[in-house]
């Protein structure tokens, strides 16, 4: 099978791309350099000219391949309205080029499409792949948890946008449209939020959480979750659905586990939300929500069995130490 991955530079892109190349795949990936042509050429992967904010570049490359594996996002996961709009404009790109033809695209969304602030304490609510979406401020930010009203509305905007895309893979015609949410991806070094909460860590001294720091959110090794790819690619059916997670992990203890790491013991410091904003920025307010999946739908569907769960340990002496 002929496969683009956008993204294929990138972390999660990059685990998918190579779990492809594994299984036989042919896989092409967007390079807007020689120096990423060459990391690609490296990985097994045959560089693509093109780059995500190039719609023309993006049709070309659609349109010479049998499946899209869409990885990238202008704004990454923690992105806000105005960039998640941008990724729509170019997941409709890749729709308008493939419309009718009966390929592949399977969509890269997020957990935080799921995300409820609750001033730092865990939510009761699982949410699986069949959940009714975009959630209502009332839930996604109720009164209780005092949550700014300038915020709310950024939230609100940038989910709206993000399932906005969602919707429009999931019911496209004449294609397979696939929507893959993974929890927090974690392993090997990388992620979008352990890295900035490490950055966080070390310039506070210590790690911080939202409040008591009971927020809860799923999480995925990412080479379970490039497996989980291979399977959507090669079994998931039309308007399919996938939550990417393994486990469940409260916000302070991931604190906990990074302040060891950094040689801060078992300290963390609780901020209010603002503050969390202030010293993560988006990535602060991302880390604080709960994001409590279920994958229980998607494991039955794909037979996918992910394997790692081993996070906290990841953290303090594993890939993220060295």
């Amino acid at each position: 099978m002929k496969i683009l991955v956008t993204g294929a530079t990138g972390y999660i892109g990059g685990a998918a791309a190579k779990a492809l190349v594994k299984r036989g795949h042919e896989v092409f990936g967007l390079a807007r350099s020689e120096e990423s042509a060459g990391r690609l050429r490296l990985a097994g992967i045959t560089p693509v000219a093109g780059d995500f904010t190039d719609n023309a570049s993006l049709i070309r490359a659609a349109s010479g391949v049998d499946t899209i594996v869409s990885t990238a996002s202008i704004g990454s996961l923690a992105g806000s309205a105005e960039t998640f709009a941008q990724d729509r404009d170019a997941i409709r790109a890749m729709l308008g080029a493939v419309e009718g033809s009966g390929k592949t695209l399977v969509f890269t969304s997020g957990s935080a499409v799921l995300g409820i602030v609750n001033g730092g304490d865990a939510t009761r609510d699982v949410f699986d792949e069949d959940v009714r979406l975009p959630l209502p401020p009332a839930v996604f930010a109720p009164a209780s948890a005092n949550v700014p009203p300038l915020l709310v509305e950024m939230l609100g905007a940038a989910m709206g946008a993000r399932v906005e895309t969602e919707k429009e893979v999931a019911n496209a015609l004449g294609i397979r449209g696939i929507v893959m949410r993974p929890g927090l991806v974690y392993g090997n070094g990388g992620s979008y939020d352990l890295p900035a909460l490490i950055r966080m860590a070390r310039a506070q001294g210590v790690a911080p959480h939202l409040g008591a720091g009971g927020t809860l959110q799923g999480y995925v090794h990412v080479d379970d979750l490039a497996e989980l790819y291979c399977l959507a690619v090669e079994g998931a059916p039309a308007g399919a659905v996938l939550h990417g997670v393994a486990g469940e992990v409260s916000q302070r203890e991931l604190a906990a586990a990074v302040s060891r790491m950094i040689g801060a013991g078992d300290r963390t410091a609780s901020l209010q939300l603002e503050e969390m904003y202030a010293a993560g920025g988006p990535v602060g307010v991302s880390l604080s929500l709960n994001k409590r999946m279920s994958s229980d739908k998607t494991r039955r569907l794909l037979g996918w069995s992910p394997t790692r769960t081993d996070i906290l340990r990841d953290i303090e002496f594993g890939s993220y130490a060295a």
